[in-house]
């Protein structure tokens, strides 16, 4: 998304403070930012000014609608918040503000609030609007804290995360209000990338084509949904939006063969989230006798190969499990085209086969030296 865009959605973010609950003020955020701009075509501020001069002051309650969505219960606090951004897209106006650089030099400089405060001519609901915008500690902290819930899995103390910003501005060479509102900006453009479920679904299909085009002595491929608690049975894309998909592909048991010597019977991939991004596990399971030496081994070469750590479980005296976790990248649909999803696919399928190639290269190595 632009920078035009995320002046949008900063004016907006200011517009909508005096909504309470502040569920309901995160919801018509969220509407605003993923249906009302791609909607409505609001990738700058001159076309939200155009909006806002095609629908006048009588039509606010219907422009309200197609800005929130609906999200908003309080009539009163709805017509407000339209209100609220009118007025402060008409002061940017008279301060000459018409683009996304100009609100940043504007919003930076050392006279904004002095600028603000010689406005008497302006409502006092501009006024608080606009102070709180520029007054960083109040506006950037809330997307401070949800950048930090969402990559991290749960909602960390507001002082460790500001003490945690602090060492992190220091380290930037930043002021701790500089790095706050960095982050906020990358914050509310990540909220406001909408969801694309078919890319979710190419994405994975691609990754098993790829490995049955690797495992080539495959008996079964199978891409189901786990978590689903849907009951009636709809497409797998929109499965994907409520659990976790898991690829599983099952290889030969090694029929005759040892029993001593270990054999890899099943691969199988599962996401075990879409929040923070792509949280991959892959577990890795077979049959035969999985020696301790041989486990530490495993672990050595993975390490010396730059893998994922493996954990080792043993089912029975003769079944085991090996598994490894990793996060790969975010999951920003919004920014990614179709050819894009499918080189991530591939490239995250290749990486389940070097751990596949190398731990098979071993069994091999096993049988070699154990041969008479």
């Amino acid at each position: 998304m632009e920078p035009q865009s995320a002046m949008v959605l900063e004016l907006a973010d200011a517009a909508l403070q005096s909504v309470e609950p502040i569920s309901q003020r995160t919801a018509a955020w969220q509407a605003f930012a993923r249906c009302a701009v791609p909607q409505l075509g609001l990738g700058s501020f001159a076309r939200l000014v155009a909006l806002l001069q095609q629908y006048g002051s009588d039509d606010d309650a219907e422009l309200a609608l197609l800005l929130w969505q609906g999200e908003i219960t309080q009539q009163a606090a709805v017509l407000k918040a339209v209100q609220r951004l009118r007025s402060l897209v008409a002061f940017l106006q008279s301060q000459g503000i018409a683009d996304a650089a100009r609100w940043l030099q504007w919003r930076d400089s050392a006279d904004a609030q002095a600028v603000v405060h010689g406005a008497p001519h302006q409502a006092p609901e501009t006024i608080n609007a606009l102070l709180w915008h520029l007054d960083s500690v109040r506006c950037d902290v809330p997307w401070v804290l949800m950048f930090a819930k969402r990559v991290l899995g749960q909602a960390p103390a507001h002082g460790h995360v500001m003490l945690a910003m602090q060492e992190m501005a220091e380290a930037m060479n930043l002021s701790a209000k500089a790095l706050a509102r960095r982050i906020a900006w990358h914050e509310r453009l990540f909220q406001a990338l909408g969801d694309v479920p078919e890319f979710r679904l190419a994405w994975w299909r691609c990754v098993k084509r790829t490995l049955q085009v690797q495992l080539t002595n495959a008996t079964a491929v199978k891409l189901q949904v786990q978590g689903v608690k849907e009951p009636l049975p709809l497409s797998l894309a929109v499965h994907l939006r409520q659990g976790q998909p898991m690829l599983t592909i099952q290889l030969p048991r090694a029929f005759g063969a040892a029993p001593a010597w270990p054999n890899l019977t099943m691969v199988q991939l599962r996401q075990e989230g879409w929040g923070a991004g792509l949280r991959l596990r892959l577990l890795l399971q077979g049959e035969g006798v999985l020696p301790a030496q041989l486990q530490l081994d495993i672990a050595k070469r993975w390490k010396a190969a730059q893998l994922q750590p493996p954990v080792f479980e043993r089912i029975s005296a003769t079944k085991w499990e090996i598994s490894c976790c990793w996060c790969d990248g975010l999951w920003k649909p919004s920014n990614l085209d179709q050819a894009e999803v499918s080189t991530w696919a591939i490239d995250t399928a290749l990486q389940v086969m070097e751990y596949v190639l190398v731990l098979k290269g071993m069994f091999g190595e096993l049988q070699a030296t154990k041969k008479p």
